[in-house]
């Protein structure tokens, strides 16, 4: 009997009391914790999910239109927001509100969403500080997409690029609470081509993984995507290995705002109400030629060719004594505007006048139908989009002088409605076409204009009617 009793005291001597009462505690602690904070909310998305899956989709109503960059600087997925709502359907638009919106986006059935923009304040290198910007980007694209996101939702539409994290937050939701939405990708261009301008190595960890998170997200999850030209399209199907039956080429044209200038009237009315650009400047509308090139100032588009290419072009002008003068206007902002203008201040100019100004949404289209003659810088990353403000160009009624490359002329037919550059780091070629179309050759000014004038008539709402506008009232 005292040897059982023995045993029975060894066993409690070997027990760690503070160990059992504090397992003790966190076992009872979390029952209600359980019970009532974590059971409740499962259980609450669960139904959510149940009530979501039973839905048919016909009858909903909304689209959450997300770019993940600020709005008023991101046109086409504002048209597409525009288009949505012509059609009846409630848009939630989520973004960036870092700059003036378009009118349009006040209508009554267009509801906007801001992502809160988080920047490098703290100058941390680039990989730390994008790690850090996805992580916060995760919850802050939860909290609002959440929000928006309704039993009513039937589309949610997204810019690419940036497609990162946003992407994966998507599929997230759509695997789990928002079965019942329909996902659609806008193929801007590819992410992980942008990146590779930082890098400069297809082979670079960060790049290859964009360019895996693309493919994988982009072919199992999306239920249609759009592209801006028929090169991107190929390339989805066939190196990405996406369905063909759902690429869709959307491509970009301009919206009614961009129209041509109906005469010297209007050209007078828009230099009065544009003293930044002509205050100091004795423009004759009878000689002189005015150019416009709208950037954002990024790693994509070479400032140093149109900086040689307007050297270039006044001294041409100078040799041969010219009574011309062009005014060179240079319209948006973006990180390297601070580098472009020093370039321009170091050189000396005589027949050649550069403004670099900053229009609102309402005023571009006005100065852009003005110009004889538009450039483009845009080299495209991937080399399968194509630049937007060709787009506006030709709406306005502008020719072009165009960086070449092949999937440039889906848009641009050289010597129909622009040219384009055989070299694209070559100022001297530059100069001497721009010389050629504005002071030379004034049959080709003709002819080129002549064509913009009929790629004017090609607007936004009928491509968009065309192609997707049958497809989402299914």
């Amino acid at each position: 009997m005292m040897s059982k009793l023995t045993g029975i005291d060894s066993i409690f001597a070997d027990v760690n009391w503070k160990r059992l009462l504090i397992q003790i505690t966190i076992f009872w602690v979390t029952i209600p914790f359980f019970f009532y904070y974590i059971f409740p909310k499962v259980t609450y998305w669960l139904g959510v999910r149940w009530r979501r899956q039973k839905l048919s989709g016909k009858a909903a109503n909304e689209v959450v239109v997300v770019v993940l960059g600020d709005i008023g600087r991101s046109p086409r997925i504002t048209y597409q927001a525009r288009s949505f709502s012509e059609h009846g359907f409630f848009v939630n638009m989520c973004g960036y509100i870092e700059s003036p919106l378009p009118i349009f986006l006040s209508a009554d059935n267009i509801e906007l969403n801001e992502i809160t923009v988080i920047r490098n304040t703290h100058h941390l290198p680039y990989a730390v500080f994008a790690a850090i910007k996805a992580s916060s980007q995760i919850f802050e694209l939860v909290r609002v997409l959440i929000k928006t996101i309704t039993d009513n939702t039937k589309y949610v539409v997204i810019q690419n690029p940036p497609c990162f994290p946003l992407l994966a937050v998507l599929v997230l939701l759509k695997l789990t609470i928002c079965p019942h939405i329909r996902l659609v990708i806008d193929w801007h261009n590819f992410n992980y081509t942008i990146l590779n301008l930082r890098y400069q190595n297809l082979r670079h960890p960060l790049v290859r993984f964009l360019k895996a998170y693309e493919k994988f997200f982009g072919a199992k999850y999306a239920d249609l995507n759009l592209t801006v030209t028929d090169a991107m399209r190929k390339f989805l199907v066939q190196e990405f290995g996406f369905s063909s039956t759902k690429v869709i080429t959307l491509h970009d044209r301009p919206v009614q705002k961009f129209r041509p200038l109906t005469g010297r009237k209007e050209f007078q009315e828009i230099r009065s109400n544009h003293p930044e650009i002509f205050h100091d400047s004795s423009f004759d509308f009878t000689k002189d030629k005015i150019l416009v090139t709208a950037t954002s100032f990024t790693a994509d588009e070479d400032f140093n060719v149109l900086v040689e290419g307007l050297v270039s072009l006044d001294k041409l002008l100078t040799e041969k004594g010219a009574k011309s003068n062009v005014l060179m206007i240079v319209t948006g902002k973006g990180p390297l505007k601070d580098e472009f203008l020093k370039r321009i201040k170091a050189n000396s100019w005589s027949h050649v006048t550069i403004k670099s100004v900053w229009l609102s949404d309402e005023e571009y289209p006005k100065v852009l139908r003005i110009a004889d003659l538009g450039i483009s810088l845009h080299y495209s990353s991937s080399g399968l989009d194509l630049p937007m403000k060709i787009v506006d160009l030709f709406g306005s009624g502008v020719p072009v002088l165009s960086m070449g490359y092949p999937v440039i002329h889906e848009l641009v037919q050289d010597g129909k409605n622009g040219l384009c550059m055989e070299d694209n780091q070559n100022g001297e070629e530059m100069g001497g076409k721009l010389n050629e179309i504005l002071f030379e050759n004034e049959k080709l000014l003709n002819t080129l204009k002549s064509g913009a004038l009929k790629e004017s008539d090609h607007k936004w709402k009928d491509e968009w009617e065309l192609k997707l506008g049958h497809i989402i009232m299914n």
